[in-house]
């Protein structure tokens, strides 16, 4: 029996899968707001559901409880697929907004293929978010390739090559190569937000996705409402920033490096990326010192 509950099942042209995992891939919750932002504005009707019971530990990620008329209603962690029709292309969109799984990974991404054969997707869009060092007064930077022409061109992206690197991943990373594996077009989408900045939502995270995506894949979407939301984010991570002298240091660290690499042109995406060795020795002296104090 499969995890899979198909809801719908409506006429799409070649659709376009766009996913995004709450979770360690989602830094601010900026991929995820994505998936949120295009459903409260089209209003999408469910496609597919994953069944939550096989894939999380209920004691970290709990169900919650909501009063609807009066009576209890439990809600479980949800892995949904929504859909929506583009008028004046040739493909339709399929978005699936989850929750990253504790448990049986492999199973849970065998799901997602299965959806992909049913409504013979065309390609897959991984959408992401890291904390990186980056400067809050600039804009978003995003990262990412892919190993289709066609979504390479629509959103900017380098092409997919070896990675070297090697460490801990994410469901995001796990999706990515079975969808490569399965012969799936795919590309990876990935904004880089500020680590000292300790704020979830980041709309301003979400926007800079949401851009690319709206002008590439010219979906027509108004953003208006995120980008007066971003505005307002950006105003009080200012306020918040010159609060404290730690942070005013780490921003004008930060700018003095960006302006650096400026003069010396701009890093590959690769070179955006952190490597793992150095993230793991910053962790350990920032854990002795924490140890130590």
């Amino acid at each position: 029996m499969s995890d899979l509950s198909i809801v719908e099942r409506p006429e799409l042209r070649r659709p376009l899968l766009i996913t995004a995992f709450g979770g360690w891939n989602d830094a601010g919750s900026s991929a995820t707001g994505v998936i949120r932002y295009m459903l409260r504005r089209w209003r999408c009707g469910t496609l597919a559901e994953i069944d939550p019971e096989s894939y999380y530990d209920f004691t970290q990620a709990r169900p919650t409880v909501r009063i609807v008329d009066d009576e209890r209603v439990i809600e479980w962690p949800r892995n949904r697929f929504s859909w929506r029709t583009l008028e004046g292309g040739d493909r339709d969109l399929i978005l699936f907004s989850g929750v990253e799984p504790h448990l049986g990974w492999r199973a849970f991404v065998g799901c997602v293929l299965e959806l992909c054969r049913a409504f013979e997707v065309s390609g897959v869009i991984t959408l992401g978010a890291l904390l990186a060092e980056v400067s809050h007064a600039r804009p978003v930077p995003l990262i990412g390739s892919s190993s289709d022409e066609y979504l390479a061109r629509r959103l900017e992206l380098g092409p997919q090559s070896a990675s070297g690197y090697e460490g801990p991943t994410g469901v995001v990373g796990v999706l990515s190569q079975a969808v490569r594996e399965a012969g799936y077009a795919s590309a990876s989408l990935w904004a880089s937000v500020p680590f000292y900045v300790n704020a979830s939502p980041n709309p301003k995270g979400a926007l800079a996705l949401l851009e690319r995506l709206n002008a590439g894949l010219a979906l027509d979407l108004s953003l208006h409402d995120l980008e007066v939301f971003a505005a307002r984010f950006d105003a009080q991570v200012q306020a918040e920033v010159e609060k404290d002298p730690q942070m005013v240091e780490y921003a004008r660290r930060i700018e003095e490096q960006l302006a650096e690499e400026g003069e010396a042109g701009p890093r590959s995406a690769a070179a955006e990326l952190p490597d793992a060795a150095s993230m793991v020795e910053e962790l350990e002296r920032y854990l002795r010192e924490q140890r130590d104090g």
